[in-house]
């Protein structure tokens, strides 16, 4: 008898279980008018998307420099987490992670959105 054993196999084992999101892509989604580049804000932003809900953030009521402030540091974050940005109108993006498009129905959802 060594230290490890041969684990024996399951019937579930063998079969593979499709994982379906129980909400759509639009439910899944959080939506703001970005109307502030305050620190505190843009963190806890990064930290939603970071827990995996993709961002659909709207620039349009901040002037340019605040604008490239919170998407700089978006950017970042979004960097550092293997994310993804798309780019959906003039100053709307989609910041999130890279899992949020595996299973295809965000593609789908942003079909209506992107220019």
């Amino acid at each position: 008898m060594g230290l490890f054993r041969r684990k024996k196999k399951n019937v579930s084992d063998t079969t593979t279980v499709q994982k379906t999101p129980s909400k759509p892509m639009s439910e899944r989604t959080h939506f703001d008018l970005v109307e502030t580049d305050n620190d505190a804000y843009l963190t806890a932003l990064a930290d939603k998307m970071l827990s995996g809900i993709p961002l659909v953030l709207n620039f349009e009521p901040l002037d340019i420099d605040q604008a490239n402030k919170a998407v700089a540091f978006l950017s970042g974050v979004v960097y550092a987490a293997r994310g993804e940005i798309v780019h959906i109108q003039e100053k709307v993006f989609l910041f999130a992670r890279h899992d949020v498009f595996d299973d295809g129905s965000m593609e789908t959802f942003l079909k209506d959105f992107v220019e």
